[in-house]
């Protein structure tokens, strides 16, 4: 569901949500603001135990992907975006341009390579270094690697004919003479193959690193037992003290909402002061008890009602984290936006060569990048404690209303059609029921329960407003 056709009461409401986070915390965020729908909240516990371990709750809600629920709202989708990245990798395969692609398929360059290919099968090479398949480029690759100076990885004749130089002495002088005989004919197929060549190796060690994250690569660990419990590495995270004293500060959002003409089918209502709106009750205000069946404002209200409702979210901040990015000697780190990069521009493009994505499949360059599209996430969290909602009644069903806001009862709260505050595990309470303020009005006050001494840091969550979506490569 796009924007434009949420109704116009869900967009009043989105609108000054959005109006007052940019109010706060605007100058903070790295992009544009959208509501989040994310009931399970941000585990702000981010490093806990002794020693520290990472919380691997926090480092999943930084590293899903998001999508669009039904109800037309942002939210993080169950899959990882670190898992779709080294899916999209595993797809590509690197395909030559239409002028690379002359050189391969010129029958001089290739009876040259076959030559090299049949003497390491005939000589034995391929017996000693299991090669599959037995090609040029293979057995050139071989020799480099078992015979070549440490280090010299770079596909260029002057490497190879060193490397060569040595299998003599190894019992492989045939492969040497075929070797030493072919390169000048080679020269620019080598050209050809050394980029090919450090773009394999780029794209291994980023699957690599990606799939394996542990000690060595960056990743971070996120269990003492088992201490090889890692998950890819997202930073800078922000310290356990950064989440707390934003969520302890000043900076808070509160709508407010009236609402009046009550009937089985609609009320009309308004957000802070603005255009009232008439909508179906249904779309309105959803409201459970304890677990039982959950009622629309009709139970508590007759046409003479009016419901004046707060909603205050204390403590709006920002937390954000990005992937770690793949070293220059792809060591560490495992994203490679530059390797996005090419493969999207590749794909489309046959006078480049590289890695490229094909068309129609799983991960089209089309379907999968871009706003909106598959690979995404949330780059910045706009963090809140869990918002307090108080309704005063007016010539309301007090009867009702006294009935099922017991003090200290649970609740939950479906609002617009939109988001769900609050469930039966981990449910609001009723606060407060007053009664005696002011005649004639009641006033419902509901709010998170205390936490309790016996949860645990790396359980405890706070709301999330929204934040600002990312859709790399190219945003």
């Amino acid at each position: 569901m796009a924007a434009d056709t949420l109704s116009p009461g869900q967009q009043a409401f989105i609108a000054e949500i959005t109006k007052q986070v940019n109010q706060f915390v605007g100058s903070q965020l790295p992009g544009t603001f959208q509501m989040v729908s994310y009931p399970s909240g941000f585990n702000y516990g981010i490093q806990y135990n002794q020693p520290p371990v990472t919380n691997v709750i926090s480092l999943q809600a930084f590293d899903s992907l998001v999508i669009v629920a039904n109800n037309g709202m942002l939210t993080l989708g169950e899959a990882y975006f670190s898992t779709t990245y080294v899916r999209i990798l595993n797809a590509v395969s690197y395909q030559y341009s239409t002028s690379d692609n002359k050189v391969v398929q010129d029958p001089n360059i290739q009876s040259q390579q076959i030559a090299v290919a049949m003497e390491a099968q005939n000589g034995g090479y391929v017996n000693q270094f299991t090669l599959n398949p037995v090609t040029y480029y293979s057995v050139v690759l071989s020799v480099m690697t078992n015979f070549g100076a440490q280090g010299q990885t770079a596909f260029t004749s002057a490497n190879i004919l060193a490397a060569a130089a040595n299998l003599g002495n190894a019992g492989f002088a045939g492969l040497q003479a075929a070797i030493s005989n072919s390169q000048q004919q080679l020269a620019p197929l080598n050209a050809i193959l050394n980029a090919q060549n450090q773009a394999d190796r780029e794209l291994t060690a980023a699957k690599a690193n990606a799939q394996n994250p542990g000690a060595t690569n960056g990743g971070l660990q996120t269990a003492t037992n088992p201490s090889s419990t890692y998950y890819v590495n997202y930073g800078p995270l922000p310290t356990n003290n950064q989440v707390l004293g934003g969520l302890g500060s000043r900076s808070q959002v509160s709508v407010k909402i009236s609402a009046s003409n009550f009937s089985s089918t609609s009320t009309n209502f308004s957000i802070t002061g603005g255009t009232s709106f008439s909508i179906p009750i249904l779309d309105f205000l959803d409201i459970g008890i304890s677990g039982s069946a959950s009622y629309d404002m009709s139970k508590y209200t007759q046409s003479s009602s009016t419901l004046d409702m707060t909603l205050t979210y204390p403590g709006v901040s920002v937390v954000q984290a990005a992937p770690t990015p793949l070293s220059t000697n792809f060591a560490t780190g495992w994203y490679d936006q530059g390797l996005l990069q090419s493969i999207i521009k590749g794909s489309n493009d046959p006078s480049i060569s590289g890695f490229k994505l094909p068309a129609g499949s799983q991960y089209d360059v089309n379907s999968t990048f871009g706003p909106g599209k598959t690979f995404s996430r949330l780059k910045t969290f706009v963090i809140s404690q869990s918002p307090t909602i108080t309704m005063t009644f007016a010539a309301g069903n007090s009867s009702a209303i006294s009935t099922d806001f017991k003090q200290n009862s649970s609740v939950n709260v479906k609002l617009f059609g939109l988001f769900s505050i609050g469930s039966v595990s981990q449910s609001y309470n009723v606060k407060t029921v007053d009664t005696t303020s002011v005649a004639g009005k009641i006033t419902v006050t509901l709010a998170p329960p205390d936490i309790a001494g016996t949860v645990p840091l790396n359980q405890q969550v706070c709301y999330v407003l929204g934040g600002v979506a990312e859709y790399p490569p190219n945003n």
